[in-house]
């Protein structure tokens, strides 16, 4: 599989029978690939729409604000990559989610790509909030 430009990818990273535009490819630090093209920004992505870019550009700048209104989209779950490392933010922050139920993992950005993919392939409405 080629992807990203000098990225040789062993194996695909997302499964074939996922049926949507917004499957991420492939996913190196500071670059993902999503239907054919590579982003160099943070986004959200959803199986039906991406968003992007998203205005967060670490885990410092992580608001209630922010994550109410990534609760407005609905998802069942919503997925925080945090980056090359696992960075947790104050648990006070996910009052907004806990609030709408919407439940949330946060983890380094390639495992929370891997994860969007896995959770999209089950046809769970999944947020992935992505910083790279």
């Amino acid at each position: 599989m080629r992807g990203l430009v000098g990225y040789d990818a062993r194996m695909k990273f997302a499964q074939d029978h996922i049926n949507s535009k917004y499957v991420i490819e492939a996913c190196e630090p500071g670059r993902i690939q999503v239907a054919s093209q590579i982003f160099s920004h943070n986004m959200l992505i959803m199986p039906e729409r991406l968003l992007q870019p998203w205005e967060v550009t670490s885990m410092d700048e992580l608001s209630t604000r922010q994550l109410h209104a990534l609760a407005t989209h609905e998802p069942d779950v919503i997925i925080l990559g945090t980056g090359q490392h696992q960075v947790f933010p104050h648990p006070s922050l996910f009052k907004p989610l806990m609030q709408a139920g919407i439940g949330w993992e946060v983890m380094p950005t390639d495992a929370a790509c891997r994860t969007y993919n896995i959770l999209h392939g089950e046809d769970r409405r999944v947020l992935a909030a992505l910083i790279l």
